[in-house]
C-alpha cells in the first residue's frame, strides 16, 4: 500500500492510496461556518431554500457511505437501497401507523441499522469489487421488494408523504426556514457524530481493518463485529437521510432509489475526498450543486434547445475522470496539501522537473 505523512505544527496527515487520515488540532473556522449555514436562508427564497434542504440530505448520505467505504474501507454500491428503506420506513410509520414524525425517522434508521445485517453478514468475507457486487444486488432486491409489496409502499404509483414535521408544538414545512434549520442540525450532528468517531477507539478500528485486515486481526480487532457495525452505523444514518429525502420530495417511488444514486455517493466521495469527514461534505455539496452550474452554463454559452441532460453526463464524466487521474484524494486532500506547502513557506522542498498542478501525490 502506498503511503506517505505529510507535517506541519501540530497536525498530520497520512495519505494511503486514495484514503485520507487527518488529525488537527484547531477547528476555528468552525463556529463561524456553523453560523454562516444558519444565517444563510435570511438571503435565499423557497427555491434555493428546497436546493440547500438537498445539500444537506446528500451531505448525510456521503457522510454515512464514508464511514463505510473511507473510514473501513468496505466498497458499496448499495447504498441507495438503505435511502429507500429509510424513506418507506417513514413513510409507512408515520402516514400507515400516524407515528409521530420524530419517532418515525428514529424508527427509519433503525430499520437501515436492521437491514444492513441482511447484507453484512453474508458479504463478511468478500471486499473490493465483489463486495461491491453484492451490495448492488441488494440494491435490485430492495427495488424488487418495493414493487411486491405494493399493499403497504404503493409500488410505482409513488408512496405520497406529507412534508411537513411536528417538532414538539411548531409544524416545520419542508419548503420553509423552519425546516431548513432543523435539518441542518441533524447535518451537524452527524457531521460531529463523524468525526469523533473516526479520532474514537472504534474509528481507529475501522480504520486499521481499511489499511490492512490480516494487521488488524492480529492486532485484536474482531473483524465480524467492526465490519458489521460500520455496515449498521452507516446503513442508520443512510435511512435517516432517506426518511428526510422523502419529506422534501413529498412523494417517493422506487424509481429514486436506483443503482445511479448508488454512483452519486459515491461520486462525491472520490471528487471530495475518501475517509475524511469534510471531503464527504464538500463532494455532496459540490454535486448536488452541479446540475445547477450546468444549467447556467448552457443558459450563457450555448444554443436555446441544449439538452442538459447529456451535457451533464459529459460534465460528470470529465470531472470524475479528471479526478482519479490528477486528483485521486479530491478537493479536500489537495486543500490539505496546499495549505501545507504555503504553512512552510519560503523553506519548501524543490522539486525540478515536475509541474505542480499534474505532481500526485507523492
Amino acid at each position: 500500500m502506498r503511503t506517505f505523512t505529510l507535517k506541519w505544527g501540530q497536525r498530520k496527515i497520512r495519505f494511503s492510496d486514495r484514503m485520507i487520515t487527518e488529525e488537527e488540532d484547531r477547528k476555528w473556522w468552525i463556529l463561524p461556518l456553523i453560523l454562516g449555514v444558519y444565517m444563510l436562508p435570511f438571503a435565499q427564497g423557497d427555491y434555493p431554500i428546497y436546493l440547500m434542504n438537498q445539500i444537506g440530505i446528500a451531505i448525510i448520505g456521503a457522510v454515512s457511505l464514508d464511514i463505510l467505504c473511507g473510514f473501513c474501507g468496505q466498497l458499496s454500491l448499495g447504498h441507495a437501497a438503505f435511502l429507500a428503506i429509510g424513506a418507506y420506513s417513514y413513510g409507512i410509520l408515520h402516514m400507515t401507523f400516524h407515528v409521530a414524525p420524530l419517532v418515525s425517522i428514529l424508527g427509519a434508521g433503525v430499520a437501515g441499522a436492521l437491514s444492513s445485517l441482511l447484507i453484512g453478514i453474508p458479504s463478511l468475507r468478500l471486499k473490493g469489487l465483489y463486495l461491491a457486487i453484492a451490495t448492488m444486488g441488494f440494491t435490485f432486491i430492495v427495488d424488487e421488494a418495493i414493487r411486491f409489496f405494493s399493499v403497504w409502499t404503493h409500488g410505482v404509483e409513488g408512496f405520497r408523504i406529507t412534508r411537513m414535521v411536528a417538532v414538539g408544538s411548531m409544524e416545520l414545512h419542508s419548503g420553509k426556514v423552519g425546516f431548513y434549520y432543523f435539518l441542518y442540525t441533524l447535518v451537524i450532528a452527524v457531521v460531529v457524530f463523524s468525526r469523533f468517531l473516526l479520532h474514537s477507539k472504534l474509528g481507529r478500528a475501522f480504520t486499521s481493518i481499511r489499511d490492512s485486515e490480516t494487521a488488524a486481526e492480529v492486532s485484536g480487532v474482531n473483524l465480524l463485529l467492526h465490519k458489521v457495525l460500520a455496515f449498521a452505523i452507516s446503513s442508520f444514518f443512510a435511512a435517516i437521510a432517506g426518511a428526510l429525502m422523502g419529506i422534501v420530495i413529498g412523494t417517493i417511488s422506487p424509481e429514486d432509489f436506483s443503482i445511479l444514486l448508488s454512483i452519486n455517493f459515491l461520486v462525491m466521495l472520490v471528487i471530495g475526498g475518501m475517509g475524511a469527514v469534510y471531503g464527504a461534505v464538500i463532494g455532496a455539496f459540490f454535486i448536488t450543486f452541479l446540475p445547477e452550474w450546468i444549467t447556467s452554463l448552457r443558459d450563457a454559452f450555448l444554443p436555446l434547445g441544449t439538452d442538459t441532460a447529456i451535457l451533464q453526463y459529459l460534465v460528470y464524466g470529465s470531472i470524475i475522470l479528471i479526478f482519479i487521474v490528477f486528483e485521486p484524494h479530491g478537493i479536500y486532500g489537495r486543500w490539505l496539501v496546499i495549505k501545507a506547502y504555503f504553512k512552510r513557506f519560503p523553506f519548501n522542498e524543490k522539486r525540478v522537473g515536475r509541474v505542480a498542478w499534474i505532481r500526485r501525490w507523492r
